[in-house]
This record gives C-alpha cells, structure tokens and sequence, in this order.
C-alpha cells in the first residue's frame, strides 16, 4: 500500500509540473514549442510506464499472498478469526490437525518442539 501510495504521489507531482509549465506559457501569451510539449510528452509516458510496472509488482505480491491488495478491519479477536477461519481450517486439514498446527507455531515463536500426546 506504501508502495502505491508513493507512485501516486509521484504522478501527481508530475501532472502538477505539467501543468505548471502549460499555464506558464498560457500566461505569457506563447505557443508551447514542440520540442517541449514532446519532453512534457515522454516524462507523463515515464510517469505511465513507471505507474505500470508498480501495478504488476503489486500484482505478482499479491498473487503470491505476499501482499494483500486491501485490510479488512477486524473490532475484535473474533472478528479476526472468521476472516481467516478458512485458511485455518485448510492449514489444519494439510498438517494434519489443529494439534500440530499449534505445535509447529509454539515451535516457531519459542524455538522449542513440543511433544504430541496422541
């Protein structure tokens, strides 16, 4: 979201310095030179380009769950818990219960293994 935040800012900059020049040469009552409308031209389609290639990177983040693409607020811890209820149950059904899955994440956050009663 930063990242998109940031691309956004930077397009809008650039449309305000085109805009700029645009109402300067206004003012002054002077045609706009080719030479600087193509260079108004190429910075806009640098902004365009720069602006796409953000939306893939964001888009290949997202494809791979590195990024999510929007929060959904979450009041309460149970609240929290039906938004990902879902991935739960899948990660418990692939690990092979919620017994495990709990033991692989108390393993990980306090880097012991704990012993499985059967």
């Amino acid at each position: 979201m930063t990242l998109q935040r940031w691309m956004e800012r930077v397009a809008g900059k650039e449309v305000e310095r085109i805009t700029a020049k645009r109402r300067r040469y206004r003012e002054q009552g002077e045609q706009i030179p080719r030479w600087v409308l193509a260079g108004m031209d190429e910075r806009f389609r640098r902004v365009e380009q720069m602006e796409h290639r953000v939306q893939m990177l964001l888009g290949v983040f997202a494809s791979h769950g590195v990024l999510p693409l929007e929060f959904k607020p979450a009041y309460s811890v149970g609240d929290l818990l039906l938004q990902h209820l879902d991935a739960l149950e899948q990660e418990a059904e692939e690990k092979g219960g919620v017994q495990q899955v709990l033991a692989d994440h108390f393993a990980k956050v306090y880097k012991v293994s704990l012993p499985l009663v059967a």
